[in-house]
């Protein structure tokens, strides 16, 4: 899975495997070295700092900064070898992670977007859902229900 929410909601809800591309609020930084560090707290005023001496920040991408490399690379792959690729609550604007979709399409992948409004990528895609990912998911996943059902 790919994501760009840095909440850990991915990871909460069971789903192992994420590709994080912006990284993940739950998790340090090092401004010196670059360590990345699960373990360390903010404490109140207090900043903590690396065991090399530099400051922790949290390991998110912020704007200006380049998304992950190695992330980047493993979720184009992931792009030109899936089945189904699902596009959710986003604008499509921001590249390079836009252009997975359209990676995963002109492998063979179905491409479905699910966003309220439409995107660049609304024309290109196979299926684009008009509606919320709140709303629209449970609708697939009874449509898809209901299809397995009348096929068995």
């Amino acid at each position: 899975m790919v994501t760009q929410n840095v909440d850990g909601l991915h990871q909460r809800a069971g789903n192992q495997h994420i590709l994080e591309l912006h990284g993940n609020i739950h998790r340090w930084k090092c401004f010196s070295c670059g360590k990345m560090d699960a373990s360390q707290r903010r404490l109140g005023k207090q900043i903590s700092t690396c065991s090399c001496g530099g400051r922790l920040r949290p390991a998110v991408v912020w704007f200006g900064e380049a998304l992950p490399e190695a992330e980047l690379t493993a979720a184009f792959d992931a792009a030109a070898h899936c089945d189904l690729f699902c596009a959710m609550g986003t604008s499509n604007q921001g590249y390079p992670a836009a252009r997975l979709p359209f990676a995963a399409h002109s492998h063979g992948a179905y491409v479905i977007e699910i966003n309220p409004e439409p995107t660049a990528l609304s024309e290109k895609v196979d299926l684009s859902i008009r509606k919320p990912a709140g709303i629209a998911l449970p609708q697939l996943y009874e449509e898809f229900h209901a299809a397995r059902v009348s096929k068995a």
